[in-house]
């Protein structure tokens, strides 16, 4: 680099540059790490983007998460070595331990370890803790490493490093990576170019440490998406191991950025407020590419939502209705807020092949949700709910609910459950499954805001600097209702492996849901045993038998309104 740091790179005379794809904080031992349709989305993008004006480059696409762990390291430095990359890039996408929903079963054990009145399950409990602890701290030693693997291997190679994990802890990560490393945070189509071209990237937002101190960029305009696009026979020539991603659900971008201020969300941050769309004609071209070459039958939209406001019901309306005209019978999914699905949106979702959904409905009080700023009408979301009913949808819908947050009470968890048993009304119980959520407090978040400005967080706490104590602080959770909440979810998650449910429904979930893709993998294992139904009830009985209310547990709501819902503006 020149004297500004941002000048042009002597390394870059044979225009060389190598993607590697990067494996999560895997709490599940598994190895596999990333989900595989973020493969589609963020690296396949930007491959493209730089082939297309700088057809030059020679790129190299290799996914570390398809090795074991042990391996990853080998193999980094083997391809590396075969391709002699000039700059290689890093994608991190994410960073999580003791997952808060119930489909990772290290939130089982800090429940036991926090609450459970049993000290052979506490013990037993910080074991497991313990366990994973380790993995948490191993994974991201190993993943710190491949940097410095390059670094070494490869001194006079400039290093990338961007994702979503990186974006949400770059202040703590850009600390332990090789000095000169250039972290992007949020998009890095117009970072790496210019970096390719040598032009400063003093207007995009980057962070870098240099002789002991760190300067960061801010963007000034974020990236247009109208030639954002993928050639598919491109990918597959610079990325070998794309036949590990044929038979999977492959991931597209419509639109980047999210209007929403949610309190607990990092979209915003990561893809900024703006929203910008992709022409339906590329997205089309991507799904129909998937389709007929690689012969892809699940798709998921990778955006924030797919459907974002009323101004995005154009884009959203004709990318469904090509789908339909070209006759693709595939299963689509992605983050949809039901509570802007029209009825005639509904009807096109439904021919168009949309599989199951997943709706964060976070609370059935509209009082809790204006604290978080979910900027959605609980009555709109079961608009929307009606609407696929009435269309014929057919697919399963997983409600997922943040107990305890900020402004609960004990009123507003019964109108939580009152508003499950609203949807379940309304799609048919059999379709629909609540999965226990609870906030994850994260940097650079409104959540996150508020608890150090009340004194929950201590002013420059590390977010990665995991123990007993701050696991329980970031896993949201307060007293006075922890205690009560936590009772009703250890019983449910003690009793979800073969158990039955004795009080009366309609016994339509007896059968365990097929197995499915989800953005988070770990999701079917939350909904095979209905556990978050059961956790909702055991909530209702505890808090009824306090207030000495007999009324029944099981019983359908007589109404299709909840108390928050009739009450909203």
């Amino acid at each position: 680099m020149t004297s500004d740091g941002w000048g042009k790179i002597d390394a870059f005379k044979a225009a060389l540059t190598a993607w590697i794809v990067e494996p999560t904080n895997d709490s599940t031992g598994t190895g596999t790490g990333t989900i595989n349709w973020q493969l589609a989305d963020l690296p396949a993008y930007l491959a493209d983007f730089i082939h297309r004006r700088r057809p030059d480059v020679r790129q190299h696409i290799l996914d570390l998460s398809l090795y074991p762990q042990t391996q990853r390291g080998n193999v980094l430095r083997e391809t590396a070595s075969a391709f002699s990359p000039d700059l290689v890039c890093f994608s991190w996408r994410d960073i999580q331990i003791f997952s808060p929903h119930e489909g990772d079963d290290s939130l089982e054990h800090a429940f036991n370890f926090y609450y459970a009145s049993n000290p052979i399950k506490r013990i037993a409990a910080s074991f497991q803790g313990l366990r994973h602890l380790y993995r948490y701290y191993h994974d991201i030693r190993a993943n710190l490493s491949y940097p410095w693997l390059i670094r070494e291997k490869f001194p006079k190679a400039q290093i990338m490093i961007g994702g979503g994990a990186f974006t949400a802890f770059a202040d703590q990560l850009i600390e332990k990576l090789p000095e000169g490393t250039i972290g992007i945070l949020g998009e890095g189509e117009d970072a790496i170019l210019k970096l390719l071209d040598g032009h400063p990237l003093s207007d995009e937002r980057y962070i870098i440490r240099e002789g002991g101190r760190i300067t960061k960029g801010e963007q000034r305009a974020p990236a247009l998406l109208d030639a954002l696009t993928v050639d598919l026979p491109y990918l597959t020539s610079i990325f070998p191991q794309y036949r590990a991603y044929v038979a999977e659900s492959i991931g597209v971008q419509s639109k980047r950025g999210c209007p929403y201020d949610c309190a607990f969300c990092l979209y915003p941050y990561i893809e900024g407020k703006r929203v910008r769309y992709r022409p339906p004609e590329m997205v089309m071209r991507d799904i129909s590419q998937h389709y007929h070459q690689w012969g892809a039958r699940r798709f998921w939209f990778t955006d924030a939502q797919f459907i974002t406001g009323k101004e995005a019901y154009p884009q959203c309306t004709e990318i469904l209705e090509r789908i339909i005209r070209e006759g693709l019978e595939i299963e689509w999914s992605g983050y949809i807020r039901t509570s802007l699905i029209t009825g005639d949106l509904a009807k096109l979702m439904v021919r168009s092949g949309v599989g199951d959904l997943e709706v964060a409905i976070t609370s059935g009080s509209q009082e809790v949700l204006n604290n978080l700023h979910m900027g959605f009408k609980l009555e709109r979301l079961y608009d929307g709910c009606r609407y696929l009913a009435e269309a014929g949808f057919r697919g399963k819908v997983i409600l997922n609910y943040s107990l305890n947050s900020p402004k609960e009470t004990e009123e507003t968890l019964l109108q939580s459950i009152e508003s499950y048993k609203v949807v379940a009304t309304i799609l048919g119980e059999e379709r629909v499954f609540p999965l226990m959520f609870f906030l994850g407090i994260q940097p650079n978040t409104d959540l996150e805001h508020r608890l150090l400005e009340e004194g929950y967080l201590s002013a420059g706490y590390n977010p990665l600097m995991l123990t007993p104590g701050s696991i329980k602080r970031l896993l949201y959770n307060p007293a006075p209702l922890n205690k009560i909440i936590a009772k009703a979810c250890l019983s449910a998650w003690h009793k979800k492996h073969g158990s039955q449910d004795p009080r009366p429904w309609s016994g339509s979930l007896q059968t365990k849901p097929a197995t499915s893709a989800y953005a988070d993998g770990n999701l079917i294992r939350g909904i095979e045993g209905n556990s978050g139904r059961e956790a909702l009830l055991n909530l209702e009985e505890i808090l009824r038998s306090q207030k000495g209310d007999g009324s029944s547990m099981g019983s359908a709501p007589s109404s299709t309104k909840t108390p928050a819902a009739t009450t909203a503006g």
